[in-house]
């Protein structure tokens, strides 16, 4: 027989039922997940609704993302991102967050200054993974992409790579 729950959570937000799941069974514990407050609601969706402020310009740090032929792997299905990327994204999104990004809320544009490398040579290849990314950390609204990108070698000779999005509606 499988536990359902095989170790206790102490939380304020649980608490502890007691399951038979048949006469004569051994009594288990389960943790049941108490139900949060709502947030309030402004009637907004997206990135509309975040707390954080639109802002005009943002200058973020972020590490190169692996090279083209490491991002996607092939299934039974078609294409799928491959281990590499999701560590990638999920490395860079945790440092992005330590960085406390404002949002842009309209179409943006993404200047990327890169150093000169290995990993950084197919700039076109690049801007895929940087704006899922961006997606992914909420500063830019999903699937959409740059207006203006613009791409080049210099700056940061620790390997990072330099992003800047300013908002487009105000350029």
């Amino acid at each position: 027989m499988t536990l359902l729950a095989p170790f206790c959570v102490i939380s304020p937000f649980s608490s502890t039922k007691v399951i038979v799941p048949r006469a004569g069974a051994r009594p288990l514990r389960v943790e049941m997940a108490r139900p949060r407050a709502a947030t309030p609601k402004t009637g907004q969706f997206g990135l509309s609704a975040e707390p954080r402020q639109p802002a005009q310009k943002i200058t973020l740090h972020a590490p190169p993302p692996p090279p083209p032929s490491l991002l996607y792997v092939r299934t039974a299905q078609g294409l799928a991102p491959s281990e590499a990327y999701e560590d990638w994204l999920d490395m860079a999104q945790k440092r992005l967050s330590q960085q406390r990004p404002g949002r842009i809320a309209a179409t943006y544009a993404l200047e990327i200054m890169a150093p000169r490398n290995a990993r950084t040579r197919q700039f076109g290849a690049m801007e895929r993974p940087l704006v899922e990314l961006l997606a992914r950390c909420r500063i830019i609204r999903r699937g959409l992409s740059p207006d203006k990108f613009v791409a080049c070698y210099g700056g940061n000779p620790g390997g990072e790579l330099t992003l800047t999005l300013s908002d487009f509606s105000a350029l």
